[in-house]
């Protein structure tokens, strides 16, 4: 038998398309609520050098940032009506209390830590929600930071103006 009459059933080579086949048809595992004992659950989330702990529990739909309102704490609308959207996108909005502790950065990037936080702790509440959160992206944290300072520049990439005499 040569190299041209070879039995497909001997050939082992795996291409991508038929890995991505295999993996289709393994089982799913079955996601679980991850609750605490006082019925919370809580997600993490960061944003620059900001960094997001968020508490959810059934509740009245009370949001408090660091011990504050969120309405005293972001003061700016837009910043109100983002971190809010993975409430409102899966209909929790009035039923569940949010508990967020946020530290470092500023108050934009502590609104984007925000979000990922909330969508994490909501999924972890109730599993149902995790395949709109991931599409819509809200599960994703953002990975740009700031650049660091290299030796002999002025900043990052900036560097002395070239003085011709």
């Amino acid at each position: 038998m040569g190299p041209e009459e070879t039995n497909p059933d001997d050939f082992t080579k795996f291409d991508r398309i038929n890995i991505f086949d295999f993996r289709r048809t393994l089982p799913r595992m079955d996601r679980e609520s991850k609750l605490d004992l006082s019925g919370r659950a809580t997600g993490a989330g960061k944003r620059k050098r900001s960094r997001a702990i968020i508490s959810v529990k059934a509740g009245q739909g009370k949001v408090t940032v660091n011990g504050k309102p969120m309405i005293e704490y972001f003061l700016m609308p837009s910043q109100r009506h983002r971190l809010l959207m993975p409430l409102s996108v899966t209909h929790y909005t009035c039923l569940l209390d949010v508990d967020i502790q946020v530290r470092g950065g500023g108050l934009t990037g502590q609104c984007e830590a925000c979000i990922p936080a909330l969508a994490k702790a909501i999924s972890n509440y109730d599993v149902n929600t995790r395949p709109l959160l991931k599409y819509l992206k809200m599960m994703r944290t953002d990975p740009r930071v700031v650049e660091r300072k290299k030796p002999g520049l002025l900043k990052a990439r900036k560097g002395q103006v070239y003085v011709r005499r």
